[in-house]
């Protein structure tokens, strides 16, 4: 009887995605020809020879597993490598180095709340952000996006809190005001985390992000390798008695197998040809503006960003699966962003540029969805 009545609950809520327009799939584009708009590879390095290299050295160097947490025996000279070159290259006191973007976010939000301070949380911020406050059981407001003025009212009657914010949105790829941010923080009891995942690599002197961008340097940066790094995992990067901190507190760290070491030495190297990209970053820069240029005469709405996410707002999840699903028969990717991801004002696709897009792949985008 238990088994019919979780089997008929399962059966209406799957029911219920699917005529909401928000049921999910799965797809497998590897090895196919297609235009894709929906990849956070930046800077096209995915594929790139010099990556394979260096992994390929990387795993003939250097065991292919940890074999244990970081805490016990799975620390290895490859992983402090890492971390030193990015405390090196943000000017941070040392690093964590996380096995994915989701769980050291987990862990920051985790820290606050054992401090007993107020995380003030940008409303468009990660999910991995709010999970990570909720999980913790942690107090947190929320502040209007992007919104200076309304940071700074809620901040006037806190005596300790926590600033946490991405410096470029994931949804919208608006870009925050760290600088007036930072500002806020001068003189407070007040510090600053950044979620740099799609910043990185693109934004600053040599892609060392929005922070960087800015002039200031944070209490604590989040750099995720899914995007521009074309990999996996996360470094924390910044003070030192922060950094210790998380060391002793974050659950996802010390009960978790470390990366492995191979796949440290990849991204060690990756971190070197990224610093050094900069033609990448500029034929990158050129393409936004085209992308740009190509909004002011198109009919939809779009939201207003200067970096490589664009986001078409359409407001129903069925038509912005249906543009979706129109773009694929034309062999063009182009997810759509749905609840929970977007609220549903805020419904639809999200365009995402790469080093290896050309202007025509962009007229090609914008004609497909005219007529889609």
């Amino acid at each position: 009887m238990t088994e019919r009545i979780l089997e008929n609950r399962l059966k209406n809520m799957l029911q219920h995605l699917q005529a909401t327009g928000l049921y999910r799939k799965r797809h497998d584009f590897f090895h196919k020809k297609i235009l894709n708009f929906s990849s956070n590879d930046y800077l096209s390095l995915a594929d790139d020879s010099r990556l394979k290299k260096a992994y390929q050295v990387g795993y003939e160097r250097h065991p292919v597993g940890s074999g244990g947490s970081p805490l016990v025996s799975g620390y290895h000279p490859a992983h402090r490598q890492l971390e030193c070159a990015f405390a090196e290259a943000l000017d941070a006191d040392d690093c964590l180095y996380f096995s994915s973007g989701y769980a050291a976010n987990l862990s920051l939000m985790g820290l606050i709340s054992r401090l007993n301070a107020t995380a003030l949380i940008d409303k468009q911020s990660h999910a991995s952000i709010y999970d990570g406050a909720t999980l913790a059981k942690g107090r947190f407001r929320r502040y209007h996006h992007c919104d200076i003025n309304d940071l700074r009212e809620k901040l006037i009657d806190l005596d300790t809190s926590i600033i946490v914010t991405e410096s470029v949105f994931s949804m919208s790829g608006q870009v925050a005001p760290l600088f007036e941010i930072n500002r806020l923080c001068a003189g407070k009891e007040v510090e600053l985390f950044v979620d740099e995942a799609h910043a990185f690599g693109v934004m600053g002197p040599e892609g060392l992000g929005g922070a960087k961008a800015v002039g200031i340097n944070p209490c604590l940066r989040v750099i995720p390798f899914g995007k521009a790094f074309a990999g996996s995992g996360a470094i924390i990067a910044g003070r030192k008695e922060w950094i210790d901190a998380l060391l002793q507190t974050a659950r996802s760290y010390i009960y978790s197998t470390a990366p492995s070491p191979a796949l440290a030495y990849g991204l060690l190297k990756t971190l070197e040809i990224i610093r050094s990209a900069e033609e990448r970053r500029e034929k990158l820069k050129a393409l936004i503006a085209y992308f740009r240029a190509e909004i002011a005469k198109s009919a939809y709405s779009w939201r207003d960003s200067n970096t490589a996410i664009q986001q078409l707002q359409i407001g129903c999840p069925h038509r912005a699966q249906s543009i979706f699903e129109a773009l694929l028969q034309q062999a063009i990717v182009c997810f759509p962003m749905r609840q929970p991801t977007e609220n549903k004002q805020e419904t639809g696709l999200r365009v995402i540029l790469n080093y290896h897009h050309e202007p025509e792949d962009i007229e090609r985008l914008f004609q497909c969805i005219q007529t889609a």
